[in-house]
C-alpha cells in the first residue's frame, strides 16, 4: 500500500512511499498506516504546488510525529535535490532517525523519482554502498532514482546533464560516508 517499503532490502529505518490522498480522511488513512508501521519520522518532498491540495498536511504531520520529527525539503517533480538540501537538511535527518533508531518514511507525490534518489543517496552516505549498487537496491524496490533523466526531454532538458547531476550528486554523498554520526 502506498507504494510502501525500505530504501533496499536489508534497510530497517529509511522507507519511502507514495504521498497520502488529497482528503482529509485520505490523509489521516496515510498516518495511521505509517503509524502502524512503526515509522516516527516524515521526509516531505512535495512541492509548494503539489501542497496546495492539501488543507494543513505539514501541520498534521508535525501534530501526529511531533515538530522535530518532519523534515519539509520541496523538490519540484523530476528533479533532484540540490546538494545543499540533501547534504544539510535530507541526510542529516535520515542520519539522526537511524541513530535513533527511529523508522522514517521518505515521500514526494509517486513514490518513485524524487523518493528514490534520496533513498539511493541514503543507501551511499548512510550505507555505505556504491552509486550504482544503491540505484540497484533502491530499483529492486519499484523506485526510480532516473525518473529525472527519463522525463529531461519532456522538460526541455539535456538528459545527459540530468545524467551527470545525479552522479554529481550521490558523489558528493559518498564523500559524507562515515560522517553522518
Amino acid at each position: 500500500m502506498y507504494k510502501f517499503a525500505a530504501a533496499s532490502e536489508n534497510e530497517p529505518i529509511v522507507f519511502g512511499s507514495a504521498r497520502p490522498g488529497y482528503s482529509n480522511e485520505q490523509v489521516t488513512e496515510w498516518i495511521e498506516f505509517m503509524q502502524n508501521q512503526n515509522i516516527k519520522r516524515v521526509c516531505c518532498l512535495l512541492s509548494e504546488s503539489q501542497l496546495t491540495r492539501y488543507s494543513n498536511l505539514l501541520e498534521l504531520y508535525r501534530q501526529t510525529f511531533g515538530l522535530n520529527s518532519v523534515c519539509w525539503t520541496p523538490i519540484e517533480d523530476f528533479h533532484f535535490a540540490t546538494p545543499e538540501i540533501l547534504i544539510h537538511q535530507i541526510l542529516p535527518f535520515l542520519a539522526t532517525a537511524n541513530q535513533n533508531y527511529e523508522k522514517v518514511v521518505v515521500h514526494c507525490s509517486g513514490g518513485i523519482g524524487r523518493t528514490g534518489h534520496v533513498l539511493a543517496a541514503w543507501l551511499v552516505a548512510g550505507r555505505g554502498l556504491s552509486n550504482k549498487a544503491a540505484i540497484a537496491a533502491v530499483k529492486q524496490t519499484g523506485r526510480n532514482p532516473y525518473e529525472a533523466i527519463i522525463a529531461a526531454p519532456f522538460k526541455g532538458r539535456n538528459p545527459w546533464k540530468v545524467a551527470a547531476e545525479l552522479d554529481l550528486l550521490l558523489d558528493e554523498c559518498n564523500r559524507l560516508r562515515g560522517k553522518l554520526a
